[in-house]
C-alpha cells in the first residue's frame, strides 16, 4: 500500500501526534508498505527528524503577517493557515506527489490533527481510496472509513455516534494504543514493581515542548521532600526552557538528572516506580510498563481522559497545570511516600489496561479493509 500521513508538530500542537504516527509508519514499513508524511513547517516542527526515516511532503511556512482565525472546529488555529488554504495546499501537494510517481491515488490517507475534520477529508477525496482519522476529542464530524481513538473514556466509542458515517469502522480503547515494539519487549522482562520501589527512581516528563515549564514547577515541589529518590527529568529538544532547566538540574545534580530528546523512554519508565508528568501520548507507554502516575493536564482537551482514567485508578490526577503550584506536587509526593500501597495497586491496574500490541492491530485493520475492497 501507498500511504500518506498528515500530521504536525509545533509549539502549539506539541510532539506527541508526530511520534505516535512515526510508530505507526514504522510498523507499516516493516509490513512492506510505503509511507510518506505531509507536514507544515511550523515553529517547533519535527520535519528533519521525520526525514531520517521517511520522505516528507512539506507544506508552506505560514505567513506571520496573516492572522489565522479558523472557526471550523475548536482547534482550528493550530493549523496556523486559513482552513481553505490548508485544504488546497494539501490536495495540490498530494496530486503533485502522485503525478511524479505515476500513481492515481494513495491507498490510505491517515490524519492525526485536531484541526482537521470532514471538510478536509471530502476536499481531498480524489487523492485516496480510504481515509483514517486519529482522534480523541470527539468534538467534530468526520467523513472517513476508519477512526482510531486509543484512549480510555468512560463512554467509549459511543462518543462518536453522531460524528461518523454509519459505515465507518471504530477502533477505540487502549488495546489499539500505538506503541513501539520496544515497549512490549520491555514489558516481557519487566522487573517486579516491589524491586522498582526499592530502587527509588522517579521519572518526569511533561511533553516534548512543555511551553508552560510545568517541569520546573513540579521539580521545585518534589525537591522540598526529603527522600533518597532520584529524579530523571526528560524534555524535548524544542523545549523553550531548556537552558533554565539545565542550570537548575546541574545545581541539584545529586538528586536530579536531565535528559534531552531520548529515544529509549521505555528504559526510564521500566526503571522507575513513579511517573510525574502530563496526560498525553505517553499515558499508554507508562501503563504498558505498569508505571503509576502523578499527573496533570496541560491542555483542555486532556481533562476528560485525565478524569476518566483517574476514576479507574489508572493514575492520580492533580488537576489542570494552570491551577497547580509547587505545593501541590510536594504534598501529593509526600503522601505517596507515607503509604506506597496505593501505588502497588495502581501499577497492577495500569498493566491490565494495555498490552502493547495495539499498533499491530491497527495495521492489520488497515490491510484488511484495503484487501477486502479488491473483491
Amino acid at each position: 500500500m501507498l500511504i500518506a500521513i498528515r500530521v504536525d508538530a509545533s509549539l502549539k500542537v506539541g510532539t506527541g501526534h508526530t511520534f505516535r504516527m512515526l510508530t505507526l509508519a514504522k510498523q507499516l514499513k516493516r509490513k512492506g508498505h510505503e509511507v510518506v508524511f505531509v507536514c507544515r513547517k511550523l515553529k517547533g516542527n519535527l520535519i528533519a527528524f521525520v526525514r531520517e526515516d521517511f520522505p516528507v511532503i512539506e507544506l508552506a511556512v505560514p505567513d506571520d503577517h496573516v492572522e489565522c482565525s479558523n472557526t471550523h472546529c475548536n482547534h482550528g488555529s493550530w493549523l496556523e493557515v486559513d482552513y481553505l488554504s490548508e485544504i488546497d495546499q494539501s490536495r495540490n501537494a498530494l496530486i503533485e506527489f502522485l503525478s511524479d510517481r505515476a500513481e492515481s491515488k494513495f491507498d490510505w490517507l491517515i490524519i492525526d490533527h485536531y484541526a482537521i475534520e470532514k471538510q478536509y477529508q471530502i476536499g481531498l477525496k480524489g487523492t485516496y481510496r480510504f481515509a483514517m482519522q486519529v482522534d480523541d476529542l470527539a468534538d467534530r464530524e468526520h467523513c472517513v472509513d476508519l477512526l482510531l481513538d486509543q484512549n480510555y473514556y468512560r463512554l467509549g466509542e459511543s462518543r462518536y455516534d453522531d460524528l461518523l458515517l454509519s459505515s465507518a469502522t471504530r477502533l477505540c480503547g487502549p488495546q489499539y494504543a500505538l506503541l513501539r515494539d520496544e515497549f512490549s519487549l520491555t514489558r516481557s522482562h519487566l522487573s517486579p514493581y516491589q524491586h522498582r520501589l526499592e530502587q527509588g527512581r522517579v521519572v518526569l516528563f511533561f511533553g516534548g515542548i512543555d511551553i508552560a515549564n510545568e517541569t520546573m514547577k513540579a521539580l521545585q515541589g518534589l525537591l522540598r521532600v526529603e527522600s533518597t529518590d532520584h529524579f530523571d527529568v526528560i524534555i524535548g529538544s524544542n523545549n523553550p526552557n531548556k537552558e533554565q532547566l539545565q542550570d537548575f538540574c546541574d545545581i541539584n545534580a545529586d538528586r536530579v538528572s536531565l535528559y534531552i530528546q531520548v529515544s529509549n523512554m521505555m528504559d526510564y519508565f521500566a526503571a522507575s516506580y513513579l511517573y510525574v508528568g502530563a496526560v498525553g501520548a505517553t499515558t499508554w507507554e507508562r501503563c504498558v510498563l505498569a508505571l503509576p502516575g502523578l499527573v496533570c493536564s496541560v491542555a483542555h482537551n486532556q481533562i476528560q481522559l485525565a478524569e476518566d482514567l483517574n476514576e479507574i485508578n489508572g493514575h492520580s490526577y492533580l488537576g489542570s497545570n494552570g491551577q497547580l503550584t509547587p505545593d501541590d506536587y510536594e504534598n501529593a509526593y509526600r503522601q505517596l511516600l507515607m503509604n506506597v500501597q496505593p501505588l502497588i495497586k495502581q501499577s497492577e491496574q495500569c498493566s491490565q489496561l494495555v498490552d502493547g500490541l495495539g499498533c499491530e492491530r491497527v495495521v492489520r485493520q488497515l490491510e484488511e479493509i484495503s484487501i477486502y475492497d479488491q473483491f
